[in-house]
């Protein structure tokens, strides 16, 4: 492979003297050493000159085929000086220096440091390749000497600068990561699978990262120095792609087999830099198509931590209404499923694996990335929304399974993940005590304190008395209030003289089984708001306040984050909101401890949202309060909202709007120089001509 000039985005390199002296010491080895005395000298060597000593530039005639396998059998770690053994995965180990303190020389040093070891350890599996292949391709071996030789140069550059920077190699704990992912490989096309395409790989992103960081805080010698790796480290790519290709399926993409190829845990979420830019020009110059380049800026996984698995399922209110029948949706109710899914995105963490039906497309996902909205992990349910038994999720470690709200169903449709280790209540029989936990019928009953007016009705004679006593207090309109409902679905809105005729006969059946129905006042609201809690071992957290768009009865439409809760609203009811109302929702408060105990009994933790308004009195015209007018122990589109607030550019405020999708708008987003949204709006969802609805957010 030919040497690529990519252009560069740092400045200020030295131009003479941009390199620390080596060690005179070091000098190249004999022309006649062999790639099996290399390999070996690279490998076991417990002088570290020795280590670095550099490779030939010709080596001799290939030695026999069967001593360079013999070499190696049974090796488990390369052989180091005591100062530089690996560390155990228990000992602490310094962070990576973010860009504030790479201006110190210590954490030059100690970023190099780092480098250092990674340079080294490629040297030496680089050695073990070259011992345990001796029958692959001599040109291989050869490409595979010289990458060698260059490993070896890169090391002495990094030690001799982090002398200058008052740090010694050895001095803090040495990670054996590279070799306990690289070292078990079987054959040549695992060997440029796992390290040149990709731990080389990513050292793209961060050779050009921490070079433009470097120069920026003024240090021209060490960005120097990244920059000439970076150079290198685009051909090393280039020639472990050219002979992945060589070896791979000829039918397959290059995306496709890297991803077959890397075994789990690896995956190509480790060919990119963590926290780094994405870079592209780099790869381009490596060789790679634009079709690997576009998946791969996609593709998220884990690098470490265990995920947590969301899924979305808002319908879940409908199933407990029809448990233990069995629950079949109709057609709008499986439009906001299949329409909004892609919502519990923005609810996971970066190394989190969120489940859909349906898969954005790559342009659609692209899309979310440039204005920082970027997915997790994407699993595929089955046609019925089941997780796939045979699927990679079903053999991973779990840490939590979180849909967006418990429901009878869960424990069938994931019961192929079985390696989880919280499971929660998620996958658990359902019984009537959670049933409750979602009943308005029940909430009303156990908090009836703040969320009165509200009569839970069970027959006839339950309803007539509760419209009495209502009207007897002047109201003359009423809401009916079905017990298992959501976002304003099984609301009813009706005067004095249709309850008289609706308390003339029985109740439904359907009513009767649900538990019964509530009966409220109509109010007539001048502001609607949640407040989002999350209940954790025991005890509850405060997340946030969110401005609620209601139409009509109480249909949801959207929910609005101000930068400040109550900023830009009317006097009074900023004044009112700030005064009364605030400080009613402290999670210290007698209101957030009833929850809790409410919540408890039922065994229930996680995200609890709590829906309510400000009104005013029909008789006085001033401000008052329902403080709960339902309680949701589940993910709601409200923390959807806080969640995409905390994502956008700082200083911003955010509406979010679910609406037809015939009904949206050109998208207009503006990004700051971070990538996040500072202006405009952006559509979420993916519209297709099949989609009812869309979420939209807007920015100002």
């Amino acid at each position: 492979m030919k040497r690529s000039s990519p252009s560069f985005a740092w400045k200020n390199e030295l131009e003479n003297g941009a390199f620390p002296e080596e060690d005179a010491d070091v000098s190249e080895s004999p022309g006649s050493e062999t790639l099996l005395e290399l390999a070996e000298r690279v490998l076991f060597s417990t002088d570290l000159r020795e280590k670095l000593r550099p490779a030939p530039l010709a080596s001799a005639p290939d030695e026999s085929r069967e001593q360079g396998a013999r070499t190696v059998k049974g090796i488990l770690t390369p052989t180091r000086p005591d100062e530089l053994r690996f560390a155990s995965s228990s000992k602490a180990r310094p962070s990576l220096p973010g860009r504030p303190g790479l201006v110190d020389d210590k954490s030059r040093g100690v970023l190099l440091h780092f480098f250092a070891n990674h340079e080294l350890l490629a040297a030496e599996l680089m050695a073990l390749a070259l011992l345990k292949f001796p029958e692959a391709p001599p040109d291989f071996r050869r490409g595979l000497a010289s990458t060698l030789r260059e490993e070896q140069r890169h090391t002495r550059w990094y030690l001799a600068r982090m002398k200058e920077c008052g740090v010694t190699f050895g001095e803090y704990p040495l990670s054996p990561y590279f070799w306990d992912a690289v070292s078990p490989m079987e054959t040549p096309l695992d060997y440029v699978s796992r390290l040149s395409l990709t731990f080389e790989q990513a050292n793209l992103d961060y050779a050009r990262h921490y070079g433009e960081i470097l120069a920026e805080a003024g240090d021209a010698r060490s960005a120097s120095i990244l920059r000439r790796i970076y150079e290198d480290e685009i051909f090393h790519v280039g020639y472990g792609l050219h002979w992945f290709r060589q070896w791979k399926n000829p039918g397959e993409s290059d995306w496709s087999a890297l991803k077959k190829r890397l075994p789990f845990p690896l995956s190509p979420s480790r060919a990119k830099g963590n926290r780094t830019g994405f870079n592209e020009e780099g790869r381009r110059a490596a060789g790679f198509d634009e079709d690997y380049i576009r998946q791969l800026a996609l593709f998220e996984r884990s690098k470490g931590r265990t995920p947590n698995v969301l899924c979305f399922n808002p319908e879940a209110e409908h199933r407990i209404a029809r448990w233990p029948a069995p629950y079949h949706p109709d057609a709008a109710r499986l439009a906001v499923v299949e329409d909004l899914e892609i919502l519990i995105g923005f609810l996971a963490r970066r190394d989190d694996v969120i489940l859909l039906r349906r898969r954005p497309s790559d342009i659609h996902l692209a899309k979310l990335a440039a204005f920082g909205l970027a997915l997790p992990e994407i699993e595929m349910l089955t046609p019925e929304g089941f997780v796939d038994p045979s699927s990679l999720l079903a053999k991973r470690k779990i840490d939590r399974l979180l849909p967006w709200a418990l429901a009878p169903d869960l424990g069938d449709r994931l019961s192929a993940l079985t390696q989880v280790a919280r499971p929660g209540r998620s996958q658990d029989a359902w019984n009537v005590e959670r049933s409750r936990l979602f009943s308005k019928v029940a909430q009303s009953e156990n908090l009836a304190r703040w969320m009165g007016p509200s009569f839970p009705c069970r027959d006839s004679e339950d309803l007539r008395s509760a419209a009495e006593h209502l009207s007897a207090f002047g109201h003359r309109e009423f809401v009916l209030k079905r017990a298992f409902s959501t976002a304003g679905s099984g609301l009813q809105r009706c005067r004095r003289e249709v309850l008289d005729d609706l308390t003339s006969r029985p109740l439904s059946d359907a009513v009767v089984g649900e538990g019964g129905i509530l009966l409220e006042p109509k109010h007539e609201r001048v502001f609607d708001f949640s407040v989002q809690y999350r209940i954790v071992d025991g005890a509850i957290r405060l997340s946030g306040f969110v401005e609620q768009v209601i139409r009509g009865l109480g249909g949801y439409r959207g929910s609005i984050c101000r930068t400040k809760f109550c900023k830009g609203l009317e006097p009074e009811l900023a004044r009112f909101l700030m005064e009364k109302v605030l400080p009613l929702y402290s999670p210290e408060g007698e209101l957030a401890s009833n929850l809790l105990a409410w919540a408890s009994h039922s065994g229930y933790e996680g995200p609890l949202g709590v829906d309510a308004y400000v009104h005013r009195c029909q008789e006085s015209g001033a401000l008052s309060l329902r403080p709960v007018c339902e309680v949701n122990p589940r993910h709601t589109m409200g923390l959807v909202a806080l969640e995409l607030k905390r994502r956008i550019a700082p200083g911003k405020s955010l509406s979010f709007a679910i609406l037809k999708t015939e009904d949206l708008t050109e998208e207009d987003g503006i990004t700051d120089e971070a990538g996040r949204l500072v202006s405009g709006s952006l559509v979420l969802t993916e519209p297709s001509p099949e989609s009812r609805f869309s979420a939209r957010i807007t920015v100002f």
